[in-house]
């Protein structure tokens, strides 16, 4: 039965996301090719990274299944399953503008190596990936349109995905239509992610009415990656808490934790939240585990 809603879960992860890798095709391909900002050739840029890092994450599993069977299958292919829907997630997360070479690298070698071990695999590879960029110079999540002009955001152009972000996150909402599909499954850790998004919520909203800075209070919580990675990515079904109390604990942690990095490093505060926390995962289980 577990089998049978992993790989559910794993097939509604990759519908959930569709309507968002369809919107960041067009936001950062092709509507800046109508924009007359990019070449024909130029607008399939963001298909290209996604592709690539699909690419690089399913031969790294591939690799890792033949190590241990010596021979490909069919069984091979499903075992991969995972490293597809990751593949997919760290590709959404990603600025327009990232190194492909290490888009390729990366996921390789992650998938080739990391499969039974409990940590965040998706924010390992965007730590990495985003390192090498930021030592190229290439890190920047604004694409050619919008690093052209200066451009005021409100909070409804958030939520209708027009600020900058990673490749296919910023339509805050198919990020919450995806949240409510993934929870009809079992396996969709709802709670961490009610705890870590409510958490989150309430230290961004509280400080900025004290401040009476209501204009600010939606570009905050809508930009930066941040819903996308704890709806997405923080619910992860092997690095997460399984507990229901270790799930809203860890919430909770992850969403003081995102709250707090924002002021340092905006665009990796929740994805290093979540690997902070998926290191911990064990011992916070094993605090709610009654003996």
């Amino acid at each position: 039965m577990k089998k049978n809603l992993t790989h559910r879960i794993y097939i509604m992860y990759a519908m959930a996301l569709l309507p968002l890798l369809a919107f960041g095709f067009y936001k950062n391909g092709i509507s800046l090719y109508m924009r007359d900002h990019i070449e024909f050739y130029q607008m399939f840029k963001p298909i290209l990274i996604l592709l690539i890092v699909l690419t690089g994450a399913v031969l790294g599993g591939v690799a890792r299944e033949w190590f241990k069977d010596r021979k490909v299958s069919k069984k091979t292919f499903e075992r991969c399953k995972r490293d597809v829907v990751e593949a997919l997630l760290i590709a959404c997360i990603l600025p327009i503008n990232t190194n492909l070479i290490a888009a390729f690298t990366i996921p390789f070698l992650i998938g080739l190596a990391t499969n039974k071990i409990k940590f965040n695999r998706i924010a390992v590879m965007y730590v990495l990936i985003e390192g090498i960029n930021v030592l190229l110079k290439v890190n920047s999540f604004n694409n050619i349109y919008e690093a052209s002009t200066v451009l005021n955001y409100d909070g409804f152009d958030y939520f209708l995905g027009q600020g900058p972000g990673g490749i296919f996150s910023t339509s805050v909402l198919f990020i919450v239509l995806g949240m409510i599909f993934l929870s009809f499954n079992k396996l969709y850790k709802r709670e961490l992610v009610y705890s870590s998004l409510g958490t989150f919520l309430i230290l961004g909203i509280i400080p900025a009415m004290i401040k009476g800075a209501y204009a600010n209070i939606l570009p905050y919580i809508f930009s930066y990656n941040i819903l996308f990675v704890l709806v997405f990515i923080a619910p992860n079904i092997e690095s997460s808490c399984y507990t229901e109390k270790g799930q809203i604990a860890s919430g909770i942690i992850i969403g003081i934790l995102t709250y707090a990095l924002t002021y340092i490093t905006p665009y990796t505060a929740a994805i290093l939240s979540v690997l902070i926390v998926s290191l911990l995962s064990g011992i916070i289980d094993r605090l709610f585990i009654i003996k």
